[in-house]
């Protein structure tokens, strides 16, 4: 699936909505949030359209949580403070990647305005759970979304542009 596929809008916000299902699943039956909510379904999404995006979700939000875990050395980080600082830093640390990379990489970042932000979401939940937890609720939550798209797409019940 990893060819470039490009969804239709209905189908994005499908796997959107499909992510929201799997993830409300995870923190019901599990008291885990899997990375946040929406964060599932747009990495589903993503690994469908690219992988190279996943995984660069994946870099930066092991970034993002490394300078939030030093920056709470220096100041403290709780409640809303924490959800901003964290959000924050995910964003400029994205924006600096894309500044960085967008002439000599342009795919990786065709509309990437949800992807600013998702790389925070996770680490905030990085910071809040147990590391290894939340990453194994968000893997496992994201290929249930992957799976269910990539079965759509394949079987030629959700179009493709």
């Amino acid at each position: 699936m990893t060819d470039g596929t490009t969804l239709l809008p209905e189908v994005a916000t499908l796997g959107l909505a499909i992510g929201l299902v799997f993830s409300l699943g995870c923190y019901l039956t599990t008291n885990l949030s899997p990375g946040g909510m929406i964060t599932p379904g747009w990495l589903a999404l993503t690994l469908v359209e690219d992988y190279r995006r996943a995984l660069l979700v994946v870099v930066m939000s092991g970034v993002t949580f490394g300078v939030v875990k030093l920056l709470q050395r220096f100041v403290i980080l709780y409640g809303k403070r924490l959800f901003a600082a964290v959000v924050l830093s995910g964003v400029l640390l994205q924006v600096t990647l894309f500044m960085l990379l967008q002439n000599g990489f342009p795919l990786l970042f065709p509309h990437q305005t949800l992807g600013f932000v998702v790389p925070g979401l996770i680490a905030y939940q990085l910071v809040r759970q147990p590391p290894v937890v939340t990453i194994v609720a968000t893997s496992t939550v994201s290929a249930a979304g992957y799976g269910v798209l990539a079965s759509g797409i394949l079987s030629g019940l959700l179009p493709t542009v």
